[in-house]
């Protein structure tokens, strides 16, 4: 059963939301940072202005939206965990190929982690939790919130909505990583801001297609704990203790390939889902 936008809330409403939590991120977000920097925790420093996002996110609700949170993220009647799940999945096996293939092709590129096992042990709570959260509040600011705008509530298909909604997501997505350092050490940066365009307007399509942003929630957090947790390249914007740490060049057309591969194989293992959302809208 889909809902209305009754039961989220009107387009001003969730457009005063987004605003309201971009406020709590850019004005609050400077004093999380200094006061967790206190720890000297990279980790936790850098996803501290999201802690003010996800703040903002949570007072916007309480004060301009009158739904549950799982009306605003799915049209159906209960959060879809197997899609979600099937998603992240999906993403990140692609992930994990490529980290492979790249290990055996330039294994000089790749170093292991020297810290001992403790460190990682005791970095591995924070990253599960601050990951999610941070994802989820970029997800619901960057995307859910406008996309609903966009959409005027229900997610639909087939639509001119959906190309404008793509599109603006592509535009959302890229404007908040202009500052990330990647940009700055990119071997073509023009290739990494296709990379945020297409993250942005694929999976935005993604989840129009689903009926739900299931699928934007897991691959956002699937991509991010990888490179918390697995593989991360020097000068990253979420300094952590992965496995691997890689001097590879970022902003590569590999780069790109990944992403659409692995948004490919998201596609593949959910298209039931997408079928069954089909069905329902006729």
């Amino acid at each position: 059963m889909q809902k209305d936008i009754e039961a989220v809330g009107s387009p001003f409403s969730l457009a005063l939301a987004m605003v309201l939590s971009l406020l709590f991120w850019l004005i609050l977000g400077p004093y999380f940072i200094t006061a967790l920097g206190h720890f000297n925790i990279p980790y936790l420093k850098a996803n501290a202005p999201f802690l003010a996002m996800a703040l903002g996110i949570v007072v916007s609700w309480k004060l301009l939206l009158t739904a549950n949170p799982q009306s605003l993220i799915t049209d159906h009647s209960t959060f879809r965990f197997a899609l979600f799940f099937k998603s992240m999945g999906a993403y990140l096996l692609v992930a994990m190929l490529f980290l492979l293939l790249g290990l055996m092709a330039e294994p000089e590129a790749y170093s292991i982690s020297d810290a001992s096992f403790l460190e990682h042990l005791m970095l591995l709570p924070m990253v599960l939790v601050l990951t999610p959260i941070q994802t989820s509040s970029e997800e619901v600011v960057f995307r859910v919130f406008p996309i609903r705008v966009v959409q005027g509530g229900r997610l639909r298909r087939g639509a001119m909505r959906n190309v404008l909604a793509c599109v603006l997501s592509a535009i959302l997505f890229t404007a908040p990583h202009l500052s990330n350092r990647e940009l700055g050490s990119a071997e073509n940066p023009t290739l990494v801001l296709v990379f945020y365009a297409l993250f942005g307007g694929l999976v935005t399509a993604l989840s129009i297609a689903t009926g739900g942003f299931e699928p934007a929630l897991a691959i956002h957090a699937a991509n991010n704990l990888f490179v918390a947790l697995i593989c991360n390249y020097q000068g990253s914007s979420l300094p952590s203790l992965p496995i691997f740490t890689t001097t590879k060049a970022i902003g590569t057309p590999m780069d790109l390939l990944q992403l659409i591969i692995g948004l490919l194989m998201v596609f593949l293992v959910v298209r039931k889902d997408i079928m069954a959302q089909h069905h329902m809208q006729k």
